[in-house]
Parts: structure tokens; sequence; C-alpha cells
């Protein structure tokens, strides 16, 4: 089987040739559907997300699609002009393109390093294309090692370690100093990009109720309704900071909006409840003598940028001991799929061999008496009867080309499938039926 893998990425494709690429589900599914009934011996999985849109296709030597046939998909199904996308494509064939999907599995080809979700979108979309009958053997395997690979790049390596974006080491940090984050309270003030990443993060990780705070009402209503929680009246910041037990700041204020009063207002009603407040902003939004009020751990964005960093630093150094896993499952990958090449061969050379002896059996079955000696002498003449009969094609073969270089490299390969060695001797026969098979 041939392997190969289409596709453009974050690196060879802005956004916007991306979002033109992209396949949704039903997208998907029809040209799945469209790759099975054309190439009917083909198997194909499609990969896209926002990062990445791929194709990978299995199929027999010297059949379709091809490398060309293949680049010129994307612009059959996703309706664009072969010179609008042609550069941005990348092909990677047999152990190259395990190796790439087997990378992108462990997420070290992913814009944020040792990325998790990537694989629960590897096996959405083979998935996909199982229930759209597309894929087969070459392809279940190969995306069933991508899985074990991305398993033993999280479980044998840090690759994963440590969270690597604001909202995500924001999470962390309030599950560090709160504890539990099920039950608690969570103010955003500002109502900005970043406010709704930390705040989604947070509600994922079980905190509520979410209260916003925003110069602008509108605004703050917008995201609180995003985000299932209560706008609050921006003056009444106070009041709010009683409540909460997590404030992130995010706003484009040039001076500080939650000052040391306003947070040590919101503490008297608060008794004694630890608060965590994160600020974000340059300039920032939290005055900085609020850190050294009792009850109150106060982040800003140089807290969180060294532990992103220090984060990316630790996955960087696990690299190499993810290459060394996708090496050792790509070469465990193009190991079976060279197996299943030459099965149908071995197959068939079983048959061979049991219909011949079966042949034999039936040919002495009624010449056994049940007496050893002489049903001994009968066995071992159907035996190399049937030894004859199966070497004497490939005996004959052989003869033919003899001194030829063709009969050279047959001589080689017979002595190196049954570990002949030249200089060995046969032992002499044992009776007439066990002289050398002749033609």
């Amino acid at each position: 089987m041939r392997i190969l893998c289409i596709g453009a990425n974050h690196k060879t494709a802005p956004v916007a040739l991306r979002e033109r690429l992209a396949f949704d589900d039903g997208d998907a599914r029809a040209a799945l559907e469209t790759l099975r009934d054309r190439y009917g011996e083909g198997q194909f999985v499609i990969v896209s997300t926002c990062n990445r849109s791929e194709i990978y296709l299995a199929r027999p030597v010297h059949q379709h699609p091809r490398e060309d046939e293949a680049r010129a998909l994307f612009g059959e199904f996703r309706r664009l002009g072969r010179d609008e996308y042609d550069a941005a494509l990348y092909v990677h064939a047999d152990a190259e393109a395990a190796r790439h999907l087997f990378t992108v599995a462990a997420g070290l080809d992913s814009l944020v390093l040792g990325e998790e979700q990537i694989a629960a979108q590897l096996k959405a979309a083979y998935a996909l294309a199982r229930s759209a009958g597309a894929t087969g053997a070459a392809l279940n395997d190969l995306f069933q090692l991508a899985f074990n690979v991305a398993k033993h790049a999280r479980t044998q390596t840090a690759i994963a370690a440590g969270k690597v974006s604001v909202a995500s080491v924001a999470v962390e940090l309030a599950g560090e100093v709160l504890g539990e984050l099920a039950g608690r309270c969570v103010l955003s003030v500002g109502a900005g990009k970043m406010n709704e990443l930390m705040l989604s993060a947070l509600a994922r990780a079980g905190a509520g109720p979410i209260l916003v705070a925003n110069r602008s009402p509108g605004r703050a209503a917008e995201l609180a309704e995003a985000c299932g929680g209560q706008a609050v009246p921006f003056e009444d910041l106070p009041h709010a900071v009683a409540r909460a037990d997590v404030a992130v700041c995010s706003t484009g204020s040039s001076h500080p909006v939650l000052t040391l009063e306003a947070v040590r207002t919101g503490l008297t009603r608060r008794r004694r409840r630890h608060m965590l407040i994160i600020d974000i902003a340059v300039p920032r939004d939290v005055q900085g003598e609020v850190g050294s009020l009792e009850g109150v751990s106060l982040y800003n964005i140089d807290d969180l940028s060294a532990v992103v960093e220090r984060n990316i630093t630790l996955r960087s150094a696990e690299i190499d001991a993810c290459r060394e896993i996708i090496d050792r499952h790509v070469d465990e990958y193009l190991q079976s799929l060279h197996v299943r090449e030459v099965a149908p061969t071995v197959e068939a050379l079983y048959l061979r061999m049991r219909q011949v002896g079966d042949e034999e059996l039936a040919a002495i079955r009624h010449k056994l008496t049940g007496s050893p000696d002489a049903d001994e002498k009968v066995l071992r003449g159907a035996f190399h009867r049937a030894l004859r009969r199966i070497l004497h094609v490939p005996i004959s073969r052989l003869r033919e080309s003899a001194g030829s270089e063709a009969a050279r490299q047959q001589a080689a390969a017979l002595r190196k499938l049954f570990n002949l060695r030249p200089e060995e001797k046969p032992a002499p026969p044992r009776s007439p039926d066990d002289e050398t098979p002749r033609e």
C-alpha cells in the first residue's frame, strides 16, 4: 500500500486560506463518501481543525489517486482554484506520512506545543471516516497507532506538563490558591477577549456564579450572557468584590480601576474568605498596594507570563523524548504494512502446500494396513512425493535461468528463505524414495 498525507497547516497557510480549506463534519462526510465511491480500493480520513486541513489516504501501489490528483481534491471539495492554495500544500509519503500524523497526535505540530485537544480531534476525524465507510486496514492501523503515540507522549514524557496560556494558567493558579473551584464566585473587571477566555476557562473548571463589570454596560451584559453570568454596575465594584472569590482584571484603562480602598471595603464584608485577584492589564488595573492586604493574593501579567514561559521551556525539553517514541511507532507501522503486503503470498503458499499434502494422503489412504513398518514405508513415500511436487516448479525455473544474474539472485533468496548453506551436503538417502527430486 502507498500512504499519502496532503494538507496545509498554520505553518504553510494564513488563517484566511485555512478558513477556505476547512471542512465541517457535513463537508467531510460528503467528501469521504465521494472518495469511497470513486476509488474503490482507496482508504481516506479527512482531518480539519482551526490549524490544519489534511487528507490521509492509502491505496495500492500504482493505483489512484496519485499525488497530483490528491492535491486537486482540495480545489474540488472546497471550490477553489488550484493557484489559490497549491503553494500552501505539503505532501508526505509512506514513512513520512506516518511520522507526520504521529507528530501531530503528540502535539509537536500544534501552535501550542504539547496541545492535548488535537488527539480528540483526530479521534473524531477517524470516527467520521469509519462511519462513512471510507477507511480500511492500513489507515485503521495507522490511526490506532497515532492514538497510542498521543497516549505515550502524555504519559511517558512531560510534553503536556504545565499550562501554556494565560487563561489556562489563571485557572491552574485559582485551583492552587483556593482549592476546589466549584461554587467559587468569579468577577471579571473588563469585558475584552482575555476576560472572555479566562471566564470560559474558569467556568469549564466549575467556577460560578460569574459577575461582569465593565464601563460599557452593553458589553458587560453581552459577555455575562455568553458565560451564563450576570452584569453588575461598574460603579458598584466594592459590592462585587465582597461576593467574588476570584477577580480577573483586563481593561484598557490608563490608571487602576480596582483601588486599595475599593478592595478593602469589599473585604470587610467577606468574613475572612480568601480572595485571588489576577491582573493581566498593562497598565495595571489593580493598585499595587492591594497585594499587601491580608486575605488577598494578587498576581499580575508578569507573574503569569513567567509560569507560561517556564512551562514552555519544560515542554520543549521533552521534544527529543517524544520523537524517540514517534520513531519507534513509525518502524512498528511500516513493519506491519510490509507484513500485510506479503500476507496474500504467504497464505497462497500455505494453501498450496496443504493441497499437495492432502492429495498425497488421499492417494495412499487405502494402502495403510495398520502394520507400523509397512505403513511407515507408505507414508514416507507419500511425504517425499509431496516434496518433489512442491519443489518441482521452483527447481525447474532455477535450472532454466542457470548462469544468469536472475538465477544467482533467486538462489541467494532460496538460501536466505530456507536458511541453507552452500557448503552443507545433504544426508545420504535412506531409501530410493529419499533421492534428490528430479524433473
